[in-house]
Formats: structure tokens, C-alpha cells, sequence
């Protein structure tokens, strides 16, 4: 069963203002933040399969579990 994933408020405010930019010039025919977020694991999926895209990658995984991490606990503003 696909379980919801939580993405922060500065990417998904990104992803409404690219949304935005879209709808008046596609309407009905333009993509839904779902199709933004299902187009951008796609192409996260395909950097990962090519073994020169994997480490560049998984560097920035890594940079950014560091810093989630170092925000856990910490109270938001």
C-alpha cells in the first residue's frame, strides 16, 4: 500500500508557483503538482540507474538526510 510522503513547505511552495505558471497557458490539459512530483521521482529514478548520475546522487541524499537531521528536535520558528 503507497504511503504518503511529506515533502517541506519551500518544495511544495515551488511546486504551486510552477503549477501556477502553467495553468493559464495549458487550463484544463495542465499537470497537477501530483504529475510535477511524479515527472521529477521519474527522473530521480533514472539518475540513480546511471551508475555516473548514482554518485552525484547519493551525495546529495546523504547532504540531505545531514541536514534534516540537524534540525530534529530543534524548535520552528
Amino acid at each position: 500500500m503507497p504511503q504518503p510522503v511529506r515533502v517541506p513547505d519551500e518544495i511544495y511552495q515551488s511546486l504551486q508557483e510552477i503549477k501556477f505558471i502553467l495553468d493559464p497557458e495549458y487550463r484544463k490539459a495542465s499537470p497537477s503538482i501530483q504529475d510535477l512530483v511524479t515527472v521529477a521521482l521519474t527522473r530521480m529514478i533514472e539518475d540513480w540507474e546511471h551508475p555516473i548520475s548514482r554518485e552525484e546522487l547519493l551525495k546529495e541524499l546523504l547532504e540531505q538526510r545531514d541536514k534534516a537531521r540537524s534540525k530534529m528536535g530543534k524548535p520552528t520558528s
